[in-house]
Formats: structure tokens, C-alpha cells, sequence
């Protein structure tokens, strides 16, 4: 799956996260959902023996990619 997606021309990553195709052009990178409440875990592999500094929320030295609702 991970080679097939399409990365921006920054370098970073879309996802799709939504029950509806985003449309044929971002079916690469979309997620399919259900139509209802869905809650979203990051589950992270770090390559380093410590782990990242997220805690306290939002005070960390690392912060998780933001999240944004698109109507």
C-alpha cells in the first residue's frame, strides 16, 4: 500500500480518512471509514532506544501531524 501512495511536493503525506471516495486522482492515499463516529491511534515505531518526548500533551518535543476536517 505504502508505495502506491502519492506524496506532496513538499515531501508530506495526505491521507483520506472518510467513507466516500475523495475522487480517482486521491484513491491512493484514501482510507476508507465507516459513516459514523471513528476514532483515530497513532501507533509509533521509533528507530532510537528512548522514546519521543509527547507527554505532557501538547508540551512534548515531538508533536503528531495535525489533524484537519474537511466538510
Amino acid at each position: 500500500m505504502l508505495p502506491n501512495m502519492k506524496t506532496n511536493s513538499d515531501g508530506s503525506l495526505t491521507l483520506y480518512i472518510q467513507n466516500k471516495s475523495p475522487g480517482t486522482d486521491k484513491e491512493a492515499n484514501w482510507l476508507p471509514a465507516p459513516n459514523d463516529t471513528i476514532y483515530l491511534v497513532m501507533r509509533l515505531y521509533w528507530p532510537r532506544t528512548e522514546a519521543p518526548s509527547i507527554l505532557p500533551p501538547g508540551e512534548g518535543t515531538w508533536q503528531p501531524p495535525g489533524i484537519k476536517r474537511v466538510a
